[in-house]
């Protein structure tokens, strides 16, 4: 009995390791530099790809937000939830989420709304020195699927 219960946990964690690899090897980034030497990478993320039931599917779409010295900042990001058929889509779910690594900064604005087959998160971030805001960055992300399923 104890062999037949290691070979399916074995079994398991190499099932669950493949399933994790070929799921982060979907992600999508993109890379917006500032004039200060700031920058942020968006990332689209399809970790929920392989639990996705047929005609719905749950994204996050993620910024992050560094410094000119690579250090994480703060990052915001919206998760949204679709149903699709093959003829239409629309977006059942949205939420957001604001963290911050750095005391320096604050989310001063933070709203997300669901559209048809489009969510979009809008957010303000104010890095504060002494009491003076110092630095202010807006960042919208909008994911948007497809009748078929692609989200973007």
């Amino acid at each position: 009995m104890k062999k037949f219960l290691s070979f399916w946990i074995v079994l398991l964690i190499v099932f669950l390791s493949f399933s994790q690899i070929a799921l982060a090897a979907n992600d999508s980034s993109f890379i917006e530099y500032y004039g200060d030497g700031s920058y942020g990478i968006t990332t689209l993320k399809t970790e929920k790809l392989f639990f996705d039931s047929k005609g719905t599917k749950t994204r996050t779409k993620e910024f992050v937000y560094y410094d000119s010295d690579d250090t994480e900042l703060w990052s915001a990001s919206i998760t949204a939830t679709f149903t699709y058929n093959g003829t239409t889509a629309i977006c059942t779910y949205v939420s957001k989420s604001t963290p911050i690594k750095d005391s320096s900064w604050r989310c001063t604005a933070a709203s997300c709304n669901k559209s048809g087959a489009t969510a979009t998160g809008n957010f303000t971030f104010k890095k504060y020195f002494l009491g003076v805001t110092v630095q202010t960055v807006n960042k919208t992300l909008t994911l948007t699927c497809s009748p078929n399923g692609t989200i973007t």
